[in-house]
């Protein structure tokens, strides 16, 4: 084989050049383009700035259940869903880093995040960090709630989603989340934020909802259903 410095140096680089390894199992010589170089960094978080966690959207459970490095919704399907759309997911401990992450995701609640895809940073969405809390069922998995303040596209099966907290940071303001365990058709709600707040319903499926909502004073509020319903209540 010629010297290195005896080839001519390409100055016109595309994902579809390759370069020469040796992979770890076999070793055995092979050629790896540099896209697939820039998808495994970008998969494994291993070029993430500081404070910045990836994980790839699962949207079916297959023959395995939830996988490591995931994160989806409680009862997974979601492919399209509009990141404005987005109030709970479930999210693994550990990133797609294999690093476990959940004391540092605990620090960002009540904090402005952003959830963007690695590849295509249009399709982003912007949330106040809401509540976390690890899964009774699935105790490798945490529900993460959100609160959704701006977003862009929508969610895309297997690709590599970036959770960080936002530029600038939150904006610190006052949020309760109620949780209403039993079904009915009238929920009382006592926040007190002093505050008439906005108001975002999930049933206990994570489903939107709409209602009738009533604000008794700026601490309580009733939220009245045509029919009895479960769910969780963010008020923001």
């Amino acid at each position: 084989m010629a010297r290195i410095s005896s080839y001519p140096l390409d100055q016109d680089i595309v994902g579809n050049d390759k370069v020469i390894g040796t992979n770890s199992t076999g070793q055995i010589t092979k050629n790896y383009s540099l896209q697939g170089i820039a998808n495994w960094l970008n998969s494994k978080g291993s070029v993430a700035i500081a404070g910045q966690n990836n994980f790839f959207f699962q949207d079916a459970s297959g023959n395995t259940g939830r996988l490591v490095g995931s994160f989806s919704f409680p009862n997974f399907g979601g492919n399209g869903t509009q990141f404005t759309n987005i109030l709970s997911m479930r999210f693994s401990e550990q990133s797609a880093a294999d690093t476990y992450i959940m004391d540092y995701m605990a620090t960002l609640v009540g904090k402005n995040v952003i959830l963007a895809q690695t590849d295509n940073l249009n399709n982003f969405g912007v949330y106040q960090f809401s509540t976390i809390a690890q899964n009774v069922t699935e105790p490798l998995f945490w529900d993460i709630t959100f609160t959704p303040i701006e977003g862009n596209g929508a969610l895309l099966a297997d690709a590599i989603y970036a959770l960080a907290a936002y530029p600038g940071g939150g904006t610190g303001d006052a949020n309760y989340v109620f949780n209403q365990l039993s079904s009915a058709k009238v929920w009382t709600v006592t926040h007190n934020l002093g505050k008439w707040p906005a108001v975002t319903i999930v049933d206990d499926n994570d489903e939107l909802i709409h209602a009738d909502v009533e604000f008794i004073n700026n601490d309580s509020l009733t939220i009245t259903f045509s029919t009895a319903v479960a769910g969780r209540a963010f008020i923001n």
